[in-house]
């Protein structure tokens, strides 16, 4: 009885530890910081799609969103989006800003899927992954007849792979993302997610900057 009990207390500290390790990242819906010392943080998911869009304008991100105003992000999914690009100058912007952004990439956490080989695992273990909050569980498994059954030879993802998990981000963070179609981000939209479309960009007239701000105070 007595060392079933410490097992079971043992358990306990494990998921304090655990969840408090992971849960670092969703301590705030649309801004967080991990130095209290710093400004808040405004968080942003990238979505693959605005790569083109900003190196075709040739904006900056490291001047358009600069630290430590924003913070980006990047799913695991979308690591697997930008591999296979072919357009070189677009690969080297695209990492280019990667580097000079600091920008980050934020899996779930989860175990070894035996489905994926090693270098295709789209969650993180211990002090990698972060926890999914009720809201972002719940929109995945609402989403899950958009799932496709085959992965794309190109990015071994599957169908709306990548929009289901962008789009959840959206619940407690900021997405950025051109894709206003039917679909799993539009749906996050349409359900009170912070999905920023750049769609009327252009025609806006403000920096990057100033539309999210605009956009922000709607919500």
């Amino acid at each position: 009885m007595l060392r079933d009990f410490g097992l079971f207390l043992l358990l306990v500290l494990i998921c304090w530890y655990v969840w408090q390790r992971m849960g670092r990242f969703r301590d705030a819906p649309v801004t967080r910081t991990t130095d209290m010392s710093r400004p808040m943080s405004t968080v942003i998911f990238l979505d693959n799609n605005i790569w083109d869009f900003l190196f075709e304008r040739k904006l900056d991100l490291a001047t358009e969103l600069p630290c430590p105003d924003y913070r980006l992000c990047l799913t695991r999914e979308a690591e697997f989006e930008i591999e296979p690009i072919e357009n070189e100058s677009l690969k080297a912007f695209i990492q280019r800003a990667i580097r000079d952004c600091g920008i980050e990439t934020h899996s779930y956490f989860g175990f070894y899927d035996e489905s994926h080989p090693p270098n295709e695992q789209r969650v993180g273990g211990f002090n990698q992954g972060y926890w999914a909050s009720k809201e972002e569980i719940a929109f995945i498994h609402q989403q899950r007849g958009r799932l496709g059954s085959e992965k794309k030879q190109s990015t071994r993802l599957y169908k709306n792979e990548a929009d289901i998990g962008l789009a959840a981000r959206s619940f407690h963070y900021i997405v950025l993302s051109l894709d206003d179609k039917p679909g799993p981000i539009s749906d996050a939209h349409k359900q009170g997610g912070h999905v920023v479309f750049l769609t009327d960009f252009d025609q806006s007239g403000m920096s990057l900057s100033e539309f999210i701000e605009a956009r922000k105070g709607s919500w």
